[in-house]
């Protein structure tokens, strides 16, 4: 049975600990209020964005194209963008993202395509590293510091990737938002951008013959398509931020509700042990006075 002074350095190490994780759960729920914000901000203008393609579409047609919506016959490269987080002790939430990636791969494949991938964040990295698979390139997520222009940059990069020819497919695997408690990992297929998935086509209203354009809309809609890519890529990142640090709040509440539980128990085990030794040495007192009589 362990002493009095082990199971004391136990309790003072747990209770180190503890600070630890109830520190990260507090930075995490800041980091997580300050996301909600820049999140709650973002979807209005993504909303408004999106109203105003599906307005250009019905005015334009169905039958408009554009380079960005052309669909490859038969595609043969596809390109899959992992975006996961730079740091761990958030649960399963990398993870998860890397099998719902490693699954769509596997689809991918067995439809006859050769799948590249692109892994954005330390961990997604270390995990291609650790596997000792190839990767297409990868990066490190801005995290919680991430801005437009890095959504923009990489708009542009897939972008390029898409028209030069090199990937005629390319998806996203992200962490979606639902609410500030609920998110999942999910695929979207970025290019070519497919309208009458991405801009729900059901609800695009008949043209306008009231409205006059200048320049005419097809311009308007060609302008527009690549701003709402990189919008697309912005809500991508933050939602995937977002969901880490709610991710890592929850496991460090965990791990500091059970580090409670753990001291609880040891403080009783201590008691126990300290009784024990008060009870043996009162019976070795007693014992030796009644040998003195």
């Amino acid at each position: 049975m362990a002493n009095q002074r082990d199971i004391k350095n136990r309790i003072n190490s747990i209770k180190n600990t503890r600070k630890i994780t109830g520190t990260m759960e507090m930075v995490s729920s800041a980091k997580m209020k300050k996301l909600q914000g820049r999140i709650d901000k973002s979807r209005p203008y993504e909303g408004k964005l999106n109203s105003v393609m599906m307005n250009l579409l019905g005015v334009v047609g169905r039958d408009f194209s554009d380079p960005l919506l052309s669909t490859i016959q038969n595609p043969a490269r596809a390109l899959v963008v992992e975006i996961v987080g730079n740091r761990g002790l958030c649960g399963g939430f990398n993870s998860a993202i890397l099998r719902e990636a490693s699954e769509l791969k596997l689809k991918l494949q067995r439809e006859g395509l050769e799948v590249s991938t692109y892994v954005i964040g330390k961990k997604g990295i270390g995990y291609y590293s650790f596997k000792n698979l190839q990767v297409f390139k990868s990066a490190e997520n801005p995290d919680d510091a991430v801005s437009f222009d890095d959504a923009a940059r990489l708009g542009d990069e897939l972008k390029g990737y898409f028209l030069s020819g090199e990937f005629h497919e390319i998806y996203v695997v992200y962490s979606r938002y639902i609410s500030p408690t609920s998110q999942k990992p999910a695929v979207v297929k970025l290019f070519p951008v497919t309208p009458d998935v991405d801009l729900d086509a059901d609800a695009i209203p008949s043209a306008n013959t009231d409205c006059y354009f200048e320049p005419n809309p097809a311009r308007i809609f060609s302008y527009v398509l690549p701003l709402y890519i990189k919008v697309r890529i912005f809500t991508f990142l933050l939602e995937t931020v977002f969901s880490e640090n709610f991710a890592r709040r929850v496991a460090m509440k965990n791990a500091t509700d059970a580090s409670n539980d753990m001291i609880r128990k040891l403080t009783l085990k201590y008691n126990r042990v300290r009784q024990a030794k008060i009870t043996n040495e009162i019976s070795e007192i007693v014992g030796g006075a009644a040998g003195l009589e």
